[in-house]
């Protein structure tokens, strides 16, 4: 089977969902390819209420509000000092959003497919040719795509970029243990915080419950946690890529973050718009401008996020000879 397509992105996640969306808007056609993820789920996640504008440019911010997931009214913190309570009332971008994050993706590839925008399941990318009008995708059960230009929204495997030869700078190792408990009434609208000497803790109401969070660094782990709860990467990564090579990295796969920053997913739609306009612009014109301009873009608010990062562990001084408050003394430096 061959196909031909301007666009083919690979991931069919919020941020790969997000650039296919707006191209599709924007009159350009793609291909969505989806492949089987390995990824646990984490059974729930809180957006700032900063999600609202990427879902309200996609038209979905109408059926996420009545998807059931908890509203957060309520943030109550322990980090180097007694506990803080800090109410949305005083946010700029509103409440917080506590999700269902199965919900949440199992509505977005659901919008696709209401676009009518092609989503091809497959399992093995066998290869990527770089051709002189663009790329041919080889995959299983004998598939053939042609496209002028690639998105990697694989998350934090950069799938496609690893393929390509560019590989994720890492900057720590932090991982999550996660579960999800019986919601708890007392806290039905509250993000709870709490740092510990080995990491921190997270909580939040979500539609199923609640759902614990604790996060350290890989090698600082008690065993017994990965016994009794699920794991999942959750440290900061830049794909360094460059302008000029026929592919562009959107979400985890361009920039993945520490979960304490709140805006993951949301940076990851935004900027997946924004590469979803600088895209079609260098289709209608060849000019590769606004296409350097995302890279700079994306580039800059790394360098800012590693910069506001290591500010706020540092708020945290109870612990100067934990090696987990330790490492996160400079996270502007990659490990690798």
């Amino acid at each position: 089977m061959k196909q031909t397509c301007s666009i083919c992105i690979f991931g069919a996640g919020p941020a790969g969902a997000a650039t296919a969306i707006h191209l599709a808007d924007l009159g350009v056609d793609c291909i969505v390819l989806d492949s089987p993820s390995a990824k646990k789920s984490w059974g729930g996640e809180s957006f700032t209420g900063a999600i609202r504008e990427p879902l309200a440019v996609l038209g979905l911010w109408e059926d996420f509000c009545a998807a059931g997931h908890v509203a957060g009214y309520e943030q109550r913190t322990t980090w180097g000092a007694p506990e803080r309570t800090k109410d949305s009332i005083f946010s700029r971008h509103g409440h917080f959003w506590h999700v269902d994050r199965d919900r949440f993706d199992n509505d977005v590839r659901r919008a696709l497919q209401a676009r009518g925008i092609p989503v091809l399941h497959y399992q093995t990318l066998h290869e990527l040719l770089r051709r002189r009008e663009g790329w041919c995708v080889c995959l299983d059960q004998d598939c053939e795509i042609s496209a002028r230009y690639l998105v990697d929204a694989t998350g934090r495997a950069c799938a496609i970029g690893r393929m390509l030869g560019v590989r994720p700078r890492l900057y720590d190792h932090l991982i999550a243990f996660t579960t999800l408990v019986p919601r708890n009434s007392e806290f039905d609208h509250t993000m709870v915080i709490e740092s510990m000497p080995k990491g921190w803790w997270y909580a939040a109401p979500v539609p199923k419950g609640h759902v614990l969070a604790f996060f350290t660094d890989a090698d600082l782990a008690a065993p017994q946690l990965s016994r009794s709860m699920k794991t999942a990467a959750a440290n900061s990564a830049f794909t360094p890529a460059r302008n000029g090579q026929g592919w562009i990295p959107v979400g985890d796969a361009c920039a993945a973050h520490d979960p304490l920053c709140g805006w993951g997913v949301y940076r990851a739609m935004i900027n997946g718009l924004r590469a979803a306009d600088a895209i079609a612009r260098y289709l209608e014109t060849a000019d590769e401008a606004a296409l350097e301009d995302y890279f700079e873009l994306c580039r800059n608010q790394f360098t800012q996020y590693l910069k506001g990062l290591t500010k706020h562990y540092g708020y945290e001084q109870r612990w100067p000879s934990s090696p987990f408050w330790q490492r996160r003394a400079n996270l502007t430096s990659s490990l690798a």
